[in-house]
């Protein structure tokens, strides 16, 4: 095994891993729990590690404690903006691999609602996993959600999944300057 793929699981389990019974995440200055989070949290880790180890992601820039949670919270806000109008009567938990952040998004009522630090879902619950630089490619045009989807970098689980990727594509679609490079 090469030394950057070892430094890389290291990581996840570090970094990217939190239990599942614990609603801290790494911003709270929690040590960092062995757990893996998600099943399909390892796997877009090391996605995302490789795109960013290939130049193909923007690492964002490591924020201590509340200002890096500060910017997690505008990214989510950004990211219930762009779904609000396609989720309607959908409810979905998001987990963030580096800091091991839960969030839930319930459309089911008037509006689409997001709360942090909640448990992870059940073993049934509709769940989508991708990291804070996919967050930041997709709202800034640089990513779409299709490449996102298809390089592993977000990985949805659920029973009927076609729902929640329709709803990722429409809102982040291929732009037009990430086309032209």
């Amino acid at each position: 095994m090469r030394a950057s793929s070892i430094t890389a699981i290291g990581l996840v389990l570090l970094l990217g891993s939190a239990s599942p019974a614990s609603h801290a995440c790494g911003y709270d200055g929690m040590a960092a729990d062995l757990a893996i989070a998600h099943p399909a949290s390892l796997p877009v880790a090391l996605a995302i590690h490789d795109a960013y180890q290939a130049k193909l992601l923007a690492k964002p820039v490591a924020l201590p404690g509340g200002f890096g949670m500060r910017r997690v919270l505008i990214m989510l806000e950004k990211l219930r903006v762009a779904l609000a109008p396609l989720a309607q009567g959908e409810s979905f938990s998001l987990l963030l691999v580096e800091p091991g952040l839960w969030a839930h998004f319930d459309g089911t009522g008037t509006q689409l609602q997001v709360t942090l630090h909640v448990a992870a879902p059940g073993a049934d619950g509709n769940a989508i996993v991708t990291g804070e630089g996919v967050l930041l490619a997709l709202e800034q045009g640089k990513l779409s959600a299709e490449q996102a989807l298809q390089a592993g970098l977000i990985q949805v689980q659920a029973a009927q999944p076609q729902h929640l990727t329709a709803s990722l594509r429409q809102a982040f679609p291929l732009s037009t300057s990430v086309a032209a490079r």
